[in-house]
């Protein structure tokens, strides 16, 4: 991931046959944005630059890969997207935990945090 992008999100095209890029959001955006551009009710895959800072660690900059599959989403479309997972992930370099989201307090900002500090001990 450049570090001109702060997340990206990918979805299954029309014909669910590929994964294509859905939005590329500047690094200025924030993850409250990335959040924000969480469908309530269809799977999606995303790449966050995630910062954090703690005082053992200082700055750091870390790749999470969150696979979004929302309680309200088709059953359909969570088939599709749960088949197609691996082979994305393993597409993905450089990413340091895997986070599955089906509400919103499984992709917070804090979880997240909190298991990136778990990896980094």
């Amino acid at each position: 991931m450049s570090s001109e992008h702060r997340y990206l999100y990918f979805k299954m095209s029309d014909d669910k046959k590929s994964v294509v890029l859905e939005k590329a959001a500047p690094f200025s955006s924030t993850y409250a944005d990335f959040l924000k551009d969480l469908p309530a009710n269809d799977c999606r895959y995303a790449v966050v630059n995630f910062e954090y800072t703690t005082e053992s660690d200082g700055h750091r900059s870390k790749i999470v890969f969150v696979n979004w599959s929302p309680e309200g989403a088709p059953v359909k479309s969570k088939m599709v997207y749960a088949g197609t997972k691996n082979d994305v992930r393993k597409a993905l370099v450089g990413v340091s935990i895997e986070v599955q989201g089906t509400d919103l307090s499984e992709v917070d900002e804090t979880e997240v945090f909190n298991r990136l500090k778990a990896v980094s001990k």
